[in-house]
């Protein structure tokens, strides 16, 4: 069955806005550790993820100059998208009030974490809009990883300079969603590849 355009632009692009801010926040919180973390390892980070973006901007000029058009939206397509916006703006509605709530009760320990699985528990009814069943992993992985740490971690914990309930939620999802990134971009080049092969 031949990948619509639309869908692998899509799959490339969701790889280029995980990595691209999952790693705004490892290096982040990088910095945040100080001193403890060798300067290679934050160096590794960021070429890693401009590599990463490389690949991802050229798999969508490859999507975008291989053979065909992009069509014009189905009315399917318009239901999608207004079902991802619905699913978005709850989304930041979602966060601003648990950050509002966790500031007005000053416990701001709880900020990243509970954002975190926010944004896990966002990505499991966009598994089902976009038929991206790996959504369920990450997302699932994105509540996973934050409560664990609230568990299981006590909440003054440090590493180096950082609180850990800052450092391990954002280091372990940032893996997950690096992780999805590298799939979605295999399945988006896997399909250009069987697009151009039925075109010629």
């Amino acid at each position: 069955m031949q990948v619509p355009k639309r869908r692998m632009l899509g799959m490339a692009g969701a790889a280029i806005w995980l990595v691209a801010i999952s790693t705004a926040f490892t290096v982040l919180a990088l910095i945040t550790i100080g001193a403890p973390v060798p300067r290679f390892v934050l160096a590794s980070v960021v070429v890693a993820a401009i590599l990463h973006l490389v690949i991802g901007v050229g798999v969508i000029r490859a999507i975008l100059r291989s053979p065909g058009v992009i069509p014009p939206r189905t009315a399917d397509d318009r239901t999608l998208l207004r079902r991802f916006a619905v699913v978005g703006a709850a989304e930041v509605i979602a966060i601003m009030v648990v950050n509002g709530i966790c500031a007005v009760t000053q416990h701001l320990e709880l900020l990243v974490p509970l954002d975190l699985l926010l944004v896990g528990i966002h990505f499991l009814p966009l598994a089902q809009i976009f038929r991206v069943p790996r959504y369920y992993f990450l997302g699932g992985l994105f509540a996973l990883v934050p409560a664990l740490t609230i568990v299981l971690i006590p909440v003054h914990a440090q590493v180096g300079a950082a609180d850990a309930w800052f450092v391990i939620p954002t280091f372990g999802c940032s893996v997950a969603a690096w992780a999805t990134s590298a799939f979605n971009l295999r399945e988006a080049a896997k399909s250009l590849s069987g697009h151009d092969a039925s075109r010629a």
